[in-house]
């Protein structure tokens, strides 16, 4: 069974990214799955930056630490990651002095001397392309095709010049012999699909907003979110959104509660730092309850921190975020997929509350690619029906049972009156301390009637131990079960994307599985926490990763059997 990893290295302005997404986006077309991380400094040029790169024949959603092929495109790339490359592996590109593994090929390879000859560095990353899909035994064809569609607007002379790039590429492999023994067995996957989609996490957030009605999307650039915000405002004309960049968080998330205000359907996206900015604005929302959907994409801090590295330390904070209490959804899709229904739920659910809604994303998953035979929209944009009669007097904050009040827009027939202070019924500001009970009463009513709208957590049965997660850590949960499964171990997987309010009923639910082990991206174990604090129930099994970098499968094989 085909399944190959490899790592394509060097600094922020080589292509590294480029050689990568040829590479997914040709074995995609060639009907392998694949499944991509990046991994990148906070620097335009220079640093280090490397993808890991999984290719199989079966659906795949973890990265493996353990390396068939290094591709070096500088020197710095050979030293930092020659040893992870196994028995063998091979590896091509810069080389130094220092000698591979044991049974480890190495092929020096001068790829930038190759483009220099071609008449211009920046056809290094072809060179190096193609020399990958020499050894993995891929031939050319969707390669040439890829450069033709992606440079036909730069003139046929640069066509001509990437297509004889990968060709040199393909050529430096052939004469070393290498490719006599492919990687791929020189055929494609025979389970090929007619199509297959290579999505990220931030592409499937911002479709999930065009797919569930986002008419306004605000947004002041911040890594890991930033894609979103190029994804939206790359289709808005096609689809009728208004996409602002935002001159700061604060602002950005004040456009969007004014433009749900007016009737917009409005999501604002940052990160950890952008959305310290929004809490004053968050509060806005919940007084005057207008509903917005809000991604924060996770990275560690505290303050500017790691900018472009993974986290998920945001959990406690965005539950408690602003002063005072008020209710709120808090949601972290476990993969692209998910994400995309998410945002449409996130939004229905918003507006038929008028509550702020959190959707917790991160880096890994933001950047991160899958591949998949087809995507499905479960989810369908519901708009909630007004509940105004139009005889009796309109009131934007009738205390009602369920503390949901009837939502009018301006300009209509009634007059809407929103105020950040404490209001009447009307919206119109009060000091009267009764009405201020009953207002705070009828605003934390929705929370139970919020409880009924979340799921119970995504469940894989196990004998011997439950693996308990959320968000982006799913998919490597998976592979982890699998792998010691194969080790005789029966594992479980308890899985939460609806993080806040808790579903009903979760105690009696996480009292069924045995030997919970709970796995986090952050330094304390907060998802934990907030299980012990909620159902009393104790966790205190916990394995974190706080240094930036997400889990790898094999390293936590290690650390779960540690703990058993």
């Amino acid at each position: 069974m085909v399944d190959v990893t490899l790592k394509v290295g060097g600094a922020a302005g080589q292509g590294v990214q480029t050689v990568s997404e040829v590479l997914s986006l040709i074995l995609a077309r060639h009907g392998y799955y694949v499944f991509s991380i990046e991994d990148y400094q906070s620097r335009i040029r220079g640093g280090h930056t490397f993808t890991l790169l999984r290719v199989a024949e079966q659906w795949v959603s973890g990265g493996k630490g353990a390396l068939d092929i290094l591709v070096c495109l500088d020197e710095a790339t050979y030293h930092l990651h020659r040893g992870e490359v196994k028995a063998g592996g091979v590896i091509l590109g810069k080389t130094g002095n220092e000698a591979p593994g044991e049974d480890v090929r190495l092929l020096p390879l001068d790829f930038e001397g190759v483009a220099l000859r071609l008449g211009n560095r920046v056809f290094a990353n072809m060179v190096a392309t193609g020399a990958v899909l020499a050894i993995l035994g891929i031939g050319l064809e969707e390669a040439r095709e890829y450069v033709r569609e992606t440079f036909a607007r730069k003139g046929p002379e640069i066509v001509a010049k990437n297509e004889e790039a990968l060709e040199e590429g393909t050529r430096l492999v052939e004469a070393s012999g290498l490719s006599s023994s492919p990687f791929l067995g020189g055929h494609q996957n025979p389970s090929r699909v007619s199509r297959r989609y290579l999505i990220s996490g931030n592409e499937a957030l911002g479709l999930g907003a065009l797919l569930a009605g986002c008419t306004f999307y605000s947004a002041y650039p911040m890594t890991p979110s930033t894609g979103i915000l190029n994804f939206l405002a790359s289709r808005a004309e096609a689809y009728g959104l208004i996409v602002e960049q935002a001159e700061d968080e604060i602002a950005a998330i004040n456009m969007a509660i004014g433009a749900s205000y007016a009737g917009a359907r409005a999501m604002t996206g940052t990160s950890g730092g952008g959305f310290c900015l929004m809490c004053e604005g968050l509060g806005l929302a919940a007084m005057t309850e207008t509903p917005i959907v809000v991604i924060d994409a996770q990275r560690p801090g505290p303050s500017t921190g790691l900018p472009t590295r993974t986290a998920q330390g945001d959990l406690l904070f965005v539950l408690h975020a602003s002063h005072d209490e008020f209710p709120r959804f808090v949601f972290a899709p476990r993969d692209p997929q998910e994400a995309l229904n998410t945002v449409i739920r996130a939004f229905n659910l918003a507006e038929k509350y008028q509550v702020p809604a959190i959707i917790l994303s991160d880096q890994y998953l933001a950047d991160t690619r899958w591949s998949y035979d087809r995507l499905s929209c479960e989810e369908r944009p519901i708009r909630p029906s007004l509940s105004w009669d139009g005889a009796s007097p309109y009131r934007r904050y009738a205390l009602t049972p369920d503390g949901i009040s009837p939502r009018l827009f301006p300009g209509g027939e009634a007059l809407v009156v929103a105020d950040s202070d404490e209001h009447d019924e009307r919206g119109h500001l009060t000091e009267d301390l009764a009405l201020r009970k009953a207002m705070q009463e009828k605003r934390m009513r929705k929370l139970e009637v919020m409880r009924k709208e979340m799921r119970l957590p995504f469940v894989l049965e196990g004998k011997d131990a439950t693996l308990i997660g959320w968000g982006s850590t799913w998919g490597v949960l998976l592979e982890v079960r699998k792998a010691l499964g194969q080790k005789g171990k029966s594992i479980g997987v308890v899985h939460f994307s609806d993080l806040y309010p808790l579903p009903e009923g979760l105690r009696d639910f996480l009292k069924r599985f045995p030997n919970p082990v709970v796995v986090e991206q952050n330094f304390s174990g907060q998802l934990a926490t907030l299980l012990e604090q909620e159902t009393l129930l104790p966790f205190p099994k916990r394995i974190c990763r706080y240094d930036g970098l997400p889990f790898l499968v094999e390293e936590l094989v290690e650390q779960v059997a540690e703990v058993l």
